[in-house]
């Protein structure tokens, strides 16, 4: 583990010092943790030394700059509000990752990173139940182990299920932690599967996600709410389980690395953001989420993979290139909406942001 240099601390003091509210801050990474053997868990702190308010399962919108080019990419939370001195968030490697894997090489104690907000839906908080089923994919376990964290900090009296996949047991993320967990927490149950197993004394199961596999582990799925979060290619394989078997509710968040066109030569343009009275130029390449950001201008996102549907607007003027990935429902693109995480104008454009 890497740590920046020490910094005093109380509980007096946390208790009483100012706190984030939100909208564009500078933090300091404090500390990078080796989780597994292609991720890592980042501490940032406030530079302003405020303590952070947010509901978990919430991610973090980040703006940085590599290589002299600015990169937005949000990212869940992997701790925990109970714990509100830093937040911290845990990223996997993934093959041309730009903004991933540079993290996972460059990002450490004592660089600052910009933030633009901390948001999301999918949260413990709003929408809480008496008998959670957390159900994660790969890198998709770090808005659930938020969750989780929380109600074992608090000591709710739920009855907590946590079912997470990964190809092998080196590649499970919180291993230790989820374990001990279990261990020492009676109403916490915890599954591991994994694709293929070549670690002698590995307790967990062995195969894939299924509906036969679900409803072996989890027999009272009937009663329980899902929440479930992964890279889409999970998220699809866990829909059809939930299509398959019956739940009392259904939460999701999928996410991944940003779409990307194949070919920009004919994007980009100048944006005008009408409910704000603001313009801003959207380089070649950059999607209308991207260049809001850039201008100021605060567009809800949570994906980056036109799948949620989250950071949705209605175009005024002009034309946009869009490859919605199931974000939009039928019509909405008909009537004018774009995903911007997924967006690209052709030209000058308006939109309602």
């Amino acid at each position: 583990m890497l740590i920046a240099t020490d910094s005093l601390f109380s509980l007096s003091s946390a208790n009483t010092q100012p706190c984030y509210a939100g909208g564009p801050a500078t933090l300091i990474c404090k500390a990078v943790i080796s989780e597994t053997h292609d991720s890592k868990t980042f501490v940032f702190e406030d530079t302003q030394s405020r303590s952070f308010d947010f509901k978990p399962g919430q991610y973090v919108t980040f703006a940085f700059d590599i290589n002299g080019e600015r990169h937005v990419r949000a990212y869940s939370i992997s701790s925990t509000p109970t714990r509100p001195h830093n937040i911290q968030v845990t990223v996997k490697r993934v093959p041309d990752g730009l903004v991933s894997n540079w993290m996972n090489d460059s990002l450490a104690p004592g660089m600052t990173v910009e933030i633009a907000d901390i948001s999301g839906a999918f949260n413990w908080i709003d929408i809480p139940c008496d008998k959670p089923l957390f159900l994660s994919g790969g890198s998709g376990v770090t808005p659930v182990m938020s969750m989780l964290q929380y109600i074992t900090d608090v000591t709710l009296p739920k009855d907590a299920v946590f079912v997470h996949f990964a190809r092998s047991p080196k590649d499970v993320i919180f291993r230790d932690q989820l374990e001990f967990m279990a261990k020492r927490f009676s109403n916490v149950t915890v599954h591991l599967v994994v694709d293929s197993n070549d670690e002698e004394g590995f307790a967990g199961e062995t195969g894939q996600i299924s509906a036969e596999l679900l409803a072996r582990l989890v027999p009272d799925h009937a009663e329980r709410s899902i929440f479930m979060c992964g890279p889409e290619g999970f998220m699809k394989a866990a829909r059809t389980v939930a299509d398959a078997l019956p739940f009392a509710a259904l939460h999701q968040e999928s996410f991944g690395e940003k779409i990307t066109l194949d070919e920009a030569t004919e994007t980009g343009g100048e944006v005008f953001f009408s409910l704000s009275g603001k313009s801003g130029q959207c380089a070649k390449g950059e999607t209308l989420l991207e260049a809001a950001l850039n201008a100021g201008i605060w567009i809800d996102s949570a994906c980056q993979q036109g799948v949620c549907g989250n950071c949705k607007v209605m175009v005024t003027q002009g034309e946009v290139e869009m490859q919605d990935m199931g974000g939009l429902m039928p019509g909405e693109a008909e009537a004018g909406y774009v995903l911007t995480c997924c967006s690209w104008p052709k030209g000058p454009v308006a939109i309602d942001a």
